[in-house]
């Protein structure tokens, strides 16, 4: 039996473009201190194992350091920086609480004081499409289902083939380069 108490949260950032870095207004409070909160952009980075603040943020906050840790960028390799907990509110009803970030230098002339890891976007499903050049990205919490592009195309064309009439020792029109009767046509 499904259990369907499970709330799901999600939202949806779309462009009137090409986007090359996904950005949103985030707000980082201490831990279940939402009182204080610190409101900057975050930007979704799926090549950062963590979630990385500015020291700007954690001075801001008030917040006391949890421990070091060693860090690889890219531009740097076994870099030793502090460890904080932050919640991160993505949206209004969006917190993600106890968030293990580390300290970073980020584009804060832009108002960027967070970067959004991997340890963030693998506990929900994250999705980037750019449709006639427009960038549309969505994610939820929780994961949901797999989104395979892959199975959707050959899903795709096997009902194209199937609802096509095709003589057995023609080649398939799925593409595979075999005789008809040797690939979609099997009985």
């Amino acid at each position: 039996m499904q259990n369907n108490s499970i709330q799901t949260h999600s939202f949806t950032i779309k462009s009137n473009g090409i986007q090359r870095m996904l950005a949103q207004k985030i707000q980082i409070t201490g831990v279940n201190n939402a009182g204080n909160a610190f409101s900057t952009f975050g930007i979704w980075d799926t090549g950062a194992t963590g979630s990385v603040i500015t020291k700007e943020v954690a001075a801001k906050l008030g917040i006391v350091s949890t421990g070091m840790t060693t860090v690889n960028t890219a531009s740097q390799t076994g870099h030793d920086t502090e460890t904080y907990l932050v919640d991160i509110f993505l949206k209004n009803d969006l917190r993600i609480q106890g968030v293990e970030v580390t300290i970073g230098t980020i584009d804060t002339e832009n108002g960027i004081d967070c970067l959004i890891g991997m340890d963030i976007i693998t506990i929900g499903d994250f999705s980037i499409t750019n449709l006639n050049g427009k960038t549309c990205m969505s994610f939820r919490i929780p994961s949901q289902h797999e989104i395979d592009f892959v199975d959707i195309h050959n899903t795709q064309q096997a009902k194209l083939v199937a609802k096509s009439k095709q003589f057995p020792n023609e080649l398939c029109k799925c593409g595979s380069r075999k005789k008809y009767k040797d690939c979609h046509g099997r009985r």
